[in-house]
């Protein structure tokens, strides 16, 4: 009989597969382990390297001096620092990413604290292949906003606050004259601050004073405005990250009520005088030729509108001022030869809240529109206004008639000073509305 020794001989080569195939079961089973391990310690890592780094800068804004070790101490809480297994890195500003360009106007790099750790981790089952250690890094970036009860946007009495396109104008034959403050663009494009015409006339503390951009000037050289122009401004956040004003409790009572008004006159020509309160729009009738306020706060729910021959003023005898706050959507339309005398709440004015202090018009924002609405003043020689006029959100355009005063700040988010004659601006800080800024820490990387 014949033997078949050949099925003995694959039998034996069965058994030299099965055993090679274990071995790289095995070892697909140990990086896997190892890998889950790595992966599980960057997560873990992660996780403590943000919480390092908003440790680190709640501690700066609040101006530890030792806020690196706040944020070495909290990624040490977290198992992290032992100089072995793990290394954390505190730095600010960051060292890498884009948060580390202190060049970028479109931010400070000091507000920025970076925290990266990196670690080492042993392997289990890669040992066997050589791979002896597998390493992590992880970075966060944390922001910090320093707290500020008395922000006034440096100062500026002309604010523009859009961040691109040609934000402040000055056009046509305008001459305006400002004291005790300066203008500032906060657009980062090449016209921030445009005045091509030789017509008018732009003087800033009879020169001394500043016109501060984030972008470029388009100017006409021939006839540059008096005062000095600085570009490269740090660029003001937008929305504002301030705390905007809360709606005031006239806006919560019925509108247009008859008590809140008595009219005289008759035909075009009435005259209407108000107690604060909630108005659709002003004037309720547009018969009223003439607005006498009394002092305190008017809730608007759309426009406000003063006719060429009209005026607007507060009560005589008064010394307290108004607030004139505009609902989100609201604007306000004044036009040339209307005479305006109207100055802000002030400390006159016991019945109002004091962040009201200082602001004449404020003009609610509604950035989800994607055209801001055109607030316009064009003021004559006997119209005066005092206090801060606050639209962040509007197109300001400011068409001065010869003698026009104002003793305000302006914020708008352009401001056009186009006009047909002259306008002069004295800003006190005193005055005038100021911003409060709480103090905010958050994650930005």
């Amino acid at each position: 009989m014949k033997k078949r020794s050949g099925l003995f001989q694959e039998r034996g080569q069965a058994l030299v597969l099965i055993a090679i195939a274990s071995i790289a079961l095995f070892a697909i089973i140990g990086l896997v382990i190892d890998g889950s391990a790595a992966f599980s310690d960057r997560r873990h890592a992660q996780n403590a390297a943000d919480t390092a780094a908003l440790a680190g800068a709640l501690a700066k804004v609040k101006g530890d001096p030792y806020w690196d070790l706040a944020a070495v101490d909290r990624a040490g809480a977290n198992g992290y620092g032992d100089l072995v297994g793990s290394t954390v890195v505190v730095n600010n500003p960051p060292t890498s990413g884009i948060y580390s360009n202190c060049a970028d106007v479109h931010f400070t790099c000091t507000d920025y604290v970076q925290v990266i750790i990196t670690t080492n981790l042993k392997t289990t089952f890669a040992s066997i292949f050589g791979i002896n250690q597998l390493h992590n890094r992880v970075e966060a970036v944390a922001s910090t906003i320093t707290a500020n009860d008395h922000y006034n946007f440096g100062g500026n009495s002309v604010v523009a606050l859009s961040s691109s396109g040609c934000a402040l104008v000055a056009g046509g034959t305008t001459n305006v004259d400002i004291n005790g403050g300066g203008m500032f663009s906060n657009s980062d494009s090449s016209c921030a601050f445009k005045k091509n015409s030789c017509a008018g006339t732009v003087d800033i503390d009879g020169g001394s004073g500043t016109i501060t951009t984030v972008g470029g000037d388009e100017l006409n050289t021939g006839c540059l405005p008096s005062a000095n122009l600085s570009t490269g401004a740090k660029q003001v956040a937008f929305p504002p990250v301030y705390e905007q004003l809360a709606i005031p409790t006239e806006c919560s009572q019925t509108a247009d009520l008859a008590a809140n008004y008595s009219v005289t006159g008759s035909g075009p020509n009435r005259t209407a005088t108000l107690q604060p309160g909630h108005y659709s729009q002003l004037p309720v009738n547009n018969n009223w030729k003439d607005m006498i306020l009394n002092p305190g706060v008017y809730c608007i729910d759309t426009t406000l509108s003063v006719t060429s021959t009209g005026s607007l003023s507060i009560a005589s005898g008064n010394t307290a001022g108004v607030l004139i706050y505009f609902k989100a959507g609201g604007y306000f339309t004044i036009n040339g030869g209307a005479a305006v005398n109207l100055w802000g709440i002030n400390t006159n004015n016991t019945s109002t809240p004091s962040e009201y202090q200082g602001f004449l018009m404020y003009v609610a924002p509604n950035y989800a529109i994607s055209t801001p609405p055109t607030c316009k003043i064009n003021g004559g020689s006997t119209s005066t206004y005092a206090g801060t006029i606050y639209a962040p959100y509007c197109n300001l355009q400011l068409n001065g008639g010869s003698g026009m005063t104002m003793n305000s700040q302006l914020v708008g988010y352009t401001v056009d000073m186009t006009g047909a004659s002259g306008v002069t601006l004295n800003y006190t800080a005193g005055s005038n509305a100021t911003y409060n800024i709480p103090l905010q820490v958050g994650l930005s990387k």
